[in-house]
């Protein structure tokens, strides 16, 4: 937590992922050695974002998320995060093009990516439901742990199945182990990402809850300030006693009248 040395070094080999499968795209002899170091790249890319989430934990964005930095600090921060989750999505659908492309055949992976993408809200929202009907937490766990190895099993399953079904067993199984271990990194990252982002978001909401309850105090002090002010009097030619200047000059009025007749 020290340097940020390692998020680089995953931008960079992600880049050089990028830039070797744009090269066999554009190139004429179509070598295998390129695919075969985007690859590379993209398999290692994967092992350090792991190692990095190994080590840290929920910690991992703390160049984002640390105390230090403002609201506007850690939302600046966040972008350029955004925009690499965003870049690593496209190089991995990039890399499958490229590899259909080598291999002339249709491959699958958006089951797989959807799978595992769903495992994290599916997975949210099933604790929540499960929660408020008062399941107990050893049920709750197994439950969730259940549905969430039948989404992943069924996304992955049916990947596996017509990956084998259009480039048999050999390159459709590996390229489904491969496309598994790019689109976890890449669900890592996201995971992280939102998790950050509800940090601010509940910052942003602590920081409305004080402005509101500062508004909301001053609002019940100046009520409690008018009451408390004296309410001003005003004395008629005979001494009486009045709260507004109409009622003091209506009776001075009638006190002139009546001095009048007197006289």
């Amino acid at each position: 937590m020290s340097t940020t040395l390692p998020f680089w070094l995953v931008f960079i080999i992600v880049a050089a992922a990028f830039a070797t499968t744009f090269i066999y795209m554009k190139s004429e002899t179509k070598s295998r050695t390129l695919l075969m170091v985007s690859a590379g790249c993209m398999l290692a890319a994967t092992v350090l974002e792991i190692a990095i989430y190994a080590v840290l934990g929920g910690n991992s964005l703390w160049w984002c998320t640390s105390d230090k930095y403002g609201f506007f600090m850690k939302l600046v921060r966040l972008i350029p995060f955004a925009l690499f989750i965003a870049f690593q999505i496209l190089q991995v659908f990039f890399f499958k093009g490229a590899v259909e492309e080598h291999i002339g055949k249709e491959l699958s992976m958006k089951t797989t990516f959807i799978a595992l993408v769903l495992t994290f809200p599916v997975a949210l929202v099933l604790s929540i439901i499960l929660g408020i009907a008062g399941v107990d937490d050893e049920t709750l766990d197994t439950v969730v742990t259940i549905v969430m190895a039948v989404l992943v099993l069924g996304g992955v399953g049916w990947a596996l199945m017509r990956n084998v079904r259009s480039a048999g067993w050999r390159q459709g199984g590996v390229f489904t182990a491969f496309s598994i271990v790019c689109v976890v990194a890449v669900c890592l990252a996201i995971f992280l990402f939102i998790v950050a982002l509800l940090e601010l978001f509940l910052q942003l909401l602590m920081v409305a809850a004080v402005i509101v309850g500062g508004l909301y105090m001053f609002g019940i002090m100046s009520k409690e300030a008018s009451k408390q002010q004296p309410q001003q009097v005003f004395y008629d030619n005979d001494g009486g006693l009045h709260y507004s200047t109409t009622s003091r000059d209506n009776a001075n009025r009638k006190i002139n009248e009546r001095r009048e007749n007197n006289k």
